[in-house]
């Protein structure tokens, strides 16, 4: 019998997360610089990409999860998605194309997550590990 393994996508949107924010943390003028965005607003998407990053990293690697904390993070990546299309419309004029096609990708993105994660919460509750750690007991 062949058995897949479950993906968990809160891994992914955690790592994500926490990826950017320390990718922008590090190099925070040179981004400035190509995309044009000023210093306030990269330093405002730095900041939520590692809290987000890290509170989703923290729910992704429990065993069993509170239906509403994955409901909170699927609330805080469309949060995040509004945030993105008014950064995209206050910034149209100044930034340079590689600064709006970044500010999309990541609304883009963070869209998909936040769809995937309240369409699929109750799947989510449980990690893939979870099973693994049930002990079974034979009468």
């Amino acid at each position: 019998m062949v058995t897949y393994k479950k993906f968990d996508i809160l891994y992914l949107d955690g790592a994500a997360g926490l990826f950017a924010g320390l990718t922008l943390f590090s190099f925070q003028e040179w981004f400035q610089e190509v995309y044009s965005l000023p210093m306030y607003a990269l330093q405002i998407i730095t900041a939520a990409n590692m809290l987000y990053g890290t509170l989703a990293l923290l729910l992704a690697f429990k065993r069993k999860r509170c239906f509403l904390n994955i409901k909170i993070l699927a609330l805080a990546n469309t949060f995040w998605l509004l945030i993105c299309i008014y950064f995209i419309f206050i910034y149209l004029d100044s930034a340079s194309l590689k600064g709006i096609s970044l500010l999309i990708l990541e609304a883009l993105f963070v869209g998909y997550l936040a769809y995937y994660e309240s369409v699929n919460c109750n799947s989510l509750i449980y990690s893939p590990t979870y099973k693994k750690c049930v002990k079974t007991t034979h009468f």
